[in-house]
């Protein structure tokens, strides 16, 4: 009884900080992105100045925890019948993670490295509207791991064991 316990309560846990994660990301391309990209260099007055929007601080923590949890998940869940949706939302958030800081990474300090200027650089909206697109599409990937986490939710910690329930006559 206290595996099923702990096999959901970790199973809640990787679920409620991969969805404020997910929702984090699509708030910042949502908003922040969509004006960032919109006309670089003059659009990035938003990243600059004393009041500047700067989410760094939640982009290093909340990752290392989503990534705790979900191997304490695997870990309390490895012999239960979630165990491939579990691995499948895994690969998906560390391929999304890999992809969003070398990729996403460089291509978003390509742009936003020069700083605000009062002028459209047509080279610069094309790189960053690369970005755009880009980050959504690696936001669709989160937002299917946090799908399959939710389908896994819905199943039965049962523990595969390797021996058949079925009696024989």
């Amino acid at each position: 009884m206290r595996r099923v316990v702990w096999s959901n309560a970790t199973l809640i846990a990787v679920a409620a900080s991969y969805g404020i994660q997910i929702g984090a990301g699509v708030f910042a391309l949502a908003v922040v992105g969509r004006v960032v990209s919109a006309a670089p260099p003059r659009s990035l007055a938003l990243l600059e100045g004393p009041y500047r929007y700067d989410s760094s601080a939640f982009w290093q923590i909340m990752p290392a925890i989503t990534g705790a949890l979900f191997i304490a998940t695997l870990i309390a869940n490895w012999r239960t019948r979630r165990r491939v949706l579990l691995l499948s939302a895994f690969i998906l958030f560390a391929l999304g993670g890999v992809v969003s800081t070398t990729w996403l990474g460089s291509l978003y300090a390509d742009f936003s490295s020069i700083g605000y200027q009062d002028t459209v650089d047509p080279a610069l909206q094309g790189k960053a509207a690369l970005w755009y697109t880009a980050d959504w599409a690696a936001r669709c990937g989160d937002a299917l791991g946090g799908f399959l986490l939710l389908v896994a939710l819905t199943r039965p910690p049962l523990i595969n064991t390797g021996v058949s329930t079925e009696t024989t006559r």
